[in-house]
């Protein structure tokens, strides 16, 4: 895959998964996420199929945007994944994981679907719940909850340049502070950041 900095805003709005996936090459993955969310690892050649990639073109995606486990199945893509990590993500009756704190806003409205969150704030360790349908955000504990993000990415690393750079605050103060640490970050309510038209273009 080639570098390349994309940006995650336009006109002042954030662009649609939608949009930044197909920037990214990555059109019809929609499928793919479906299994990952029902906690079932994908073959290479399987997202080869749902994707319509050939496969050198599939390995380079999976090498780039996923995740294997020993057995070389595909566990995690572009930000959704079977690895556990500081984001849960709860759907139905399956348990799997974010790569950072906007995917767990973002895919409930890319893919139509409901989940219960829990996350941390990295600065305090506190505890943050928070509950979305689809487009809609239901409630949050504490309440106000502050995201970070940033407004461009690598597409050649995505987890870093974006990912470890999203998370939960449970308070201002503790938002700040880590802003203070990563003056390139953004910050914004909750519900703030949902509210805006369309979503923000993480991993």
């Amino acid at each position: 895959m080639n570098k390349q900095d994309i940006s995650l805003t336009k006109n002042g709005k954030f662009k649609s998964l939608e949009e930044v996936f197909a920037e990214m090459g990555l059109t019809g993955v929609e499928k793919a996420y479906d299994l990952l969310l029902k906690e079932k690892p994908l073959t290479a050649d399987s997202l080869s199929q749902i994707i319509n990639k050939s496969p050198e073109e599939t390995k380079a995606i999976i090498s780039t945007f996923g995740e294997v486990d020993q057995h070389e199945k595909i566990v995690g893509l572009m930000g959704i994944t079977l690895v556990e990590t500081s984001h849960k993500l709860s759907v139905d009756d399956h348990v799997v994981y974010t790569w950072c704190a906007a995917d767990t806003l973002l895919f409930p409205r890319f893919l139509g679907f409901s989940a219960k969150v829990e996350s941390k704030d990295p600065v305090n360790g506190e505890l943050v719940k928070l509950s979305v349908n689809e487009d809609y955000l239901e409630w949050t504990d504490p309440v106000p909850l502050y995201i970070s993000w940033m407004e461009k990415a690598d597409s050649c690393d995505i987890r870093n340049s974006f990912c470890k750079h999203s998370y939960f605050f449970s308070s201002q103060d503790t938002a700040n502070k880590w802003l203070e640490e990563n003056p390139a970050g953004k910050i914004s309510k909750v519900e703030d950041f949902f509210s805006y038209p369309v979503g923000i273009g993480c991993c």
